[in-house]
C-alpha cells in the first residue's frame, strides 16, 4: 500500500535563531529535543504549539457573560425551591446534614 502525504491544510516558516531566548530557540535545543523525544522537528513544533494552545486558550466556547434579570427569574420560577427563602437556601447549600448521610 503507497503511502500518501497528508493533504496540506497551511503552514509557515519557521526561523530558528542563533542562540536560545525567552521567546525563541535555537537550532541546538530544536535538535537536542528531537533526540530526547525521538520527533521530527515537525513533530517538536507541533507539540510544543499544542501545549501553548492547552495552556492559553480556553476549553470552551466563551459564554455570552452575566444572567440578565429576566433570565435569573425564569430560573427561579421553574426551581423547585423557588418558596425557600434566600438565608435558608445558603444555609441548606453550605451546611452538611448529618442525618442524611447516613443511610
Amino acid at each position: 500500500m503507497p503511502l500518501t502525504p497528508e493533504k496540506q491544510t497551511g503552514g509557515f516558516l519557521l526561523r530558528l535563531r542563533k542562540q536560545d531566548t525567552p521567546t525563541a530557540v535555537s537550532t541546538a535545543t530544536v535538535e537536542r529535543l528531537m533526540t530526547f523525544t525521538g520527533l521530527s522537528k515537525t513533530d517538536v513544533a507541533h507539540l510544543a504549539l499544542r501545549e501553548m494552545a492547552e495552556r492559553y486558550l480556553p476549553k470552551c466556547e466563551e459564554d455570552d457573560g452575566a444572567l440578565t434579570a429576566t433570565q435569573i427569574q425564569a430560573i427561579r420560577e421553574a426551581s423547585s425551591a423557588r418558596n425557600t427563602p434566600d438565608e435558608k437556601f445558603w444555609k441548606r447549600l453550605l451546611i452538611n446534614d448529618e442525618s442524611k448521610q447516613k443511610s
